[in-house]
Parts: structure tokens; sequence; C-alpha cells
């Protein structure tokens, strides 16, 4: 059950932003991931009684969108927008710079590039980045040195 100082007003106003930026990093596509936010909280609150507390309430929502966002993918080929697309937040480095990362980031798998967005632009310790994507925090690491190693070979 939720915390009887977070409701699920609470948890919307506090955690939808960072499932919908989640939603759009894995879609890429801003509608589906409008439509992401709603089913993660409806399956939030119809499962709401699972909630072990064994992990925060963010971390909980953000593997609901995880599931849900990989489901709804279903097979698709690779994602190919553009950076700016893709995040309501964007960081600011120079054109030249945005071009030539969202180049080597379109040759990332989906799983890759969900590793680099859990870490660098959602901003995800290594733990919570297990508990989001179900495996052990050294496998988050040796991930993580992997294709950020593959993005510098692009980038030269």
């Amino acid at each position: 059950m939720i915390n009887k100082d977070k409701t699920v007003s609470e948890l919307f106003k506090s955690y939808s932003n960072d499932v919908l930026n989640y939603s759009m990093s894995i879609l890429k596509d801003y509608d589906e991931a409008q439509d992401a936010v709603q089913e993660v909280f409806v399956r939030y609150i119809k499962n709401e009684d699972t909630f072990r507390g064994d992990c925060t309430h963010k971390t909980w929502l953000l593997t609901i969108t995880r599931n849900y966002c990989f489901k709804k993918l279903n097979g698709r080929a690779k994602l190919t927008e553009t950076i700016d697309e893709n995040f309501i937040e964007t960081h600011g480095p120079n054109i030249e710079t945005k071009i030539s990362l969202n180049d080597a980031l379109e040759k990332l798998t989906t799983e890759e590039f969900e590793i680099i967005y859990l870490r660098e632009y959602a901003c995800h310790s290594y733990q919570e980045m297990a508990e989001i994507l179900g495996i052990s925090i050294d496998n988050v690491k040796v991930k993580l040195f992997r294709v950020r190693g593959r993005l510098r070979k692009y980038l030269k």
C-alpha cells in the first residue's frame, strides 16, 4: 500500500515527468510516452498492494515504465530520433557536439541507449539502475563501461 504520507496524486506530481522522460527515451514518440505515463500510473494503482517497499516509489514506477515501454516496442527497430526530440529538458552542448553525439547515439541498441539515458540524463545511481533494469550493480557498471566505450569509438 502507498505510504500514508504519499498519495497517488503526490506521486504523480513528483514523478510523472520522470516517467514521461524515461518513456520518451525508449519509445521515441511523445504521444506514446504520454499514454505510457497514464498507463504506468493505472498499473501502479492496480498493483499498489504488491509494493514490498524494498525500493523507492520512484524506482518502482520506473520499473513499471520500463516493462510497459519494452512491451509496447514489441520488437520495433532501433531508435533513430535525435536527442533534442526525445527529452523535455535538453542539456546545452554546441551544435557540432549535438550532431555528432546524436549520430553516435543512433548507433546504439535500445538497451544500450537506455543505460546511457538512465545514468547520464536521468542521473540515477547504480543501485537505482540495477533495480529498474532488474540486474546486479556490477552488471550495470559493466554495461555502462561498454556503452561508453562504444560511444567514444563512434565519436572519434
